[in-house]
C-alpha cells in the first residue's frame, strides 16, 4: 500500500502565493518521517492527506482510512470510550499495551501530556487504519513514554508517517525521511514554493546526507564557475593577441612600395597563420558555453552563518551549591556538593517527578540571594503571554545597532526574514521563535548559568540543528534538562541524574 501525490497544489487564504505547487510524491508501507524548518508545509502535508483540507488541485490517492494524530492533546479523542470497551480483543489490546487504564479515562482533564498521548495514540490505532499520521508524537515526553509508545507503534503494519525533530525516536521507527523546503531559501534562484528531498534511511542520516549533498552541489557549482571565469580570462587574452595579429598583418601601416613585406604577410594570410588565434577564441567561447551550462544545471545550496554573531559575551563565575536536602511536601531531595565552572556544560536527565524542577529553582534562588540574578537566564518548558511581552519589551528597548545584532543571531538560529518581520510588526511569535530570541537576548549581557528546560520543544529540525551549534560553542555554563538524546550529545559534556525512589530523591553527577 502506498500514497501517490501527484501535481498537488495548495495555498492559505492569507497566502501571497501557493505553499505546494505541482508537488508530487510517493510514500510507501512502513514510516517515514516528515522533516523540515517552520513553515514549509510539514502539518498541512499530514492534515491535505487525512482530508482535514482540501487541496486547490492535483490529486491524493490511496486505499483505505487514514487518521490524523495532531500535536495537541487537549481534545479527549472521539473514540475513546468505544475503542476502550470494545468486545474485541485486537482493539482493547492497545490500551493495555500503552499501560492506559480505566481510572485514566475518568480523569483525562488532569493527565499529563505523555499519559494523554498515550491515550491519544491508542486510540488512533484503535481504528486500525491503513494510514496513520502523526504530528510531533514526541513532545514533553520523557524517555519511558516514548520508548512505550515506539513499541507500539514498530507493530503497525501500514503505511505510518510522522513529523518529527526528534532523531532517536524517528530513527528507531522510520526506514525513509522526507526533508521539505521552501525552495527559494535553499537554492540560489528556487522557486518560492515547497520542494523535497527523500532518503532511504532515518532521521539522522538522513541530514547528514542532506548536509553532504548541499556541500558537494556548492563545491560544483564553485569548481565549474571559477573554470568558467578562467576560460573567459584566456578568451579576453587570446582576443587581444587576435587584434594584435590583426593589426601586424594590416597592410595600411606598411609603405605601398614595400613590395617585400606585403608578400610575406600575403603568405602569413594564405598559410593561415592569422587565423589561429581567432580559430583557438572560438573553441574556446564554445568551452565556456558547456562549462556554464553543466554550471547552471546544478541547484546551487544556499549557506546561512549558524551560531551565535557575538563574540567573548559571557564571563561565567563559578557557582558554589552546597551539599543540602530540599523539600516539596513529602518529597526530599538530596543535593551534592558541587562548584559549576565556565564551560561546563550539565544534561540533567531522570524520570518525570524526580526533582528536576526542584533543583532548577534552587540553582536560580542560591544565585538570587548572592545578588546574582542577572547572571542567569533561565528559559522554560512553557513561556507564559506576561513572559512573551516582557521579553518582546526588552528587544524593544535595545538601541537598532544592538536589535540589528539581535536579529543577526535570530537567523543564524535558524529563523527565516520573513519570521523576523513578526518582530518589527509586533505580532504574536511561535514559542520556538520567542526562546530563540529569549538566548539571542541573552548572549548580549555576561552570563554565568545558561539553564534550558526541553529547548527543542517547539523548534524545528533547523533550528534545533543551529542551536546545537550555538550552545556548543557557547563558553558559560550550562544546564540542560531534555529527553532529546541526540541534543544532549551534541551539547552537553557533563551528567546529572535525577533519581527517585519513593519519598525520597538524590541527584547524582554520574560519568558522562
Amino acid at each position: 500500500m502506498s500514497i501517490q501525490i501527484t501535481k498537488l497544489n495548495f495555498s492559505y487564504p492569507s497566502a501571497n502565493g501557493n505553499l505546494f505547487e505541482d508537488f508530487s510524491l510517493q510514500i510507501g508501507d512502513g514510516w517515514t518521517c516528515i522533516a523540515g524548518s517552520n513553515g514549509c508545509g510539514k502539518s498541512t502535508l499530514l492534515k491535505l492527506i487525512a482530508g482535514l483540507l482540501k487541496a486547490d488541485g492535483g490529486k491524493i490517492s490511496f486505499e483505505g482510512n487514514a487518521v490524523y494524530c495532531p500535536q495537541e492533546t487537549q481534545e479527549m479523542p472521539d473514540n475513546l470510550y468505544t475503542a476502550f470497551w470494545s468486545d474485541e480483543n485486537d482493539v482493547r489490546k492497545f490500551f493495555s499495551r500503552l499501560c492506559v487504564t480505566e481510572e485514566m479515562l475518568e480523569r483525562y482533564e488532569t493527565l499529563s501530556g505523555g499519559e494523554k498521548k498515550r491515550i491519544q495514540i491508542a486510540c488512533a490505532l484503535a481504528e486500525r487504519p491503513e494510514v496513520l499520521l502523526l504530528d510531533e508524537p514526541t513532545n514533553h515526553l520523557d524517555f519511558e513514554t516514548a520508548k512505550l509508545i515506539a513499541s507500539s507503534l514498530l507493530d503497525f503494519g501500514g503505511c505510518g508517517i510522522m513529523v518529527s525533530h526528534d532523531r532517536n525516536f524517528a530513527d528507531l521507527l522510520c526506514g525513509h525521511t522526507v526533508c521539505l523546503f521552501n525552495e527559494a531559501n535553499s537554492f540560489a534562484g528556487g522557486r518560492d514554493c515547497v520542494a523535497f528531498e527523500t532518503y532511504a534511511c532515518g532521521l539522522s542520516k538522513a541530514l547528514e546526507l542532506k548536509s553532504e549533498n548541499a556541500e558537494r552541489s556548492r563545491g560544483d557549482w564553485e569548481r565549474l564557475n571559477a573554470k568558467a571565469g578562467a576560460e573567459k580570462q584566456r578568451s579576453a587574452k587570446l582576443e587581444a593577441e587576435n587584434q594584435k595579429s590583426k593589426a601586424r598583418l594590416s597592410k595600411k601601416s606598411f609603405d605601398s612600395h614595400d613590395h617585400d613585406t606585403q608578400a610575406k604577410i600575403d603568405v602569413a594570410r594564405i598559410s593561415g597563420k592569422d587565423r589561429s588565434t581567432g580559430d583557438a577564441k572560438a573553441r574556446l567561447e564554445s568551452q565556456i558555453r558547456q562549462t556554464e551550462a553543466e554550471r547552471d544545471g546544478i541547484k546551487k545550496s544556499l549557506r546561512r552563518k549558524e551560531g551565535f554573531s557575538l563574540l567573548e559575551t559571557d564571563f561565567s563565575k563559578t557557582i558554589c551549591v552546597e551539599e543540602c536536602v530540599l523539600s516539596a511536601g513529602d518529597y526530599r531531595l538530596k543535593i551534592p556538593f558541587m562548584e559549576i565552572k565556565r564551560g561546563m556544560k550539565f544534561a540533567l536527565t531522570g524520570s518525570n517527578g524526580a526533582g528536576k524542577s526542584l533543583f532548577v529553582r534552587h540553582l536560580i534562588s542560591l544565585l538570587e540571594a548572592s545578588g546574582r540574578k542577572g547572571e542567569v537566564l533561565y528559559l522554560p518548558q512553557e513561556i507564559s503571554d506576561g513572559e512573551a511581552e516582557a521579553v518582546l519589551a526588552d528587544f524593544y528597548e535595545q538601541d537598532e545597532d544592538e536589535r540589528g545584532e539581535i536579529l543577526s543571531t535570530l537567523y543564524r538560529l535558524g529563523s527565516e526574514p520573513e519570521r523576523l518581520t513578526l518582530l518589527r510588526s509586533d505580532c504574536n511569535l511561535s514559542p520556538g521563535e520567542l526562546r530563540k530570541l529569549m538566548i539571542a537576548l541573552a548572549v548580549q549581557k555576561p552570563l554565568s548559568l545558561l539553564i534550558l528546560d526541553e529547548p527543542t520543544n517547539h523548534m524545528d529540525i533547523t533550528s534545533m540543528l543551529a542551536l546545537e551549534k550555538a550552545l556548543a560553542s557557547l563558553d558559560c555554563a550550562m544546564l540542560v534538562v531534555s529527553h532529546d538524546k541526540a541534543f544532549l550529545g551534541k551539547v552537553t559534556n557533563a551528567n546529572l541524574l535525577a533519581e527517585r525512589n519513593g519519598n525520597f530523591g538524590e541527584i547524582k553527577i554520574v560519568d558522562y
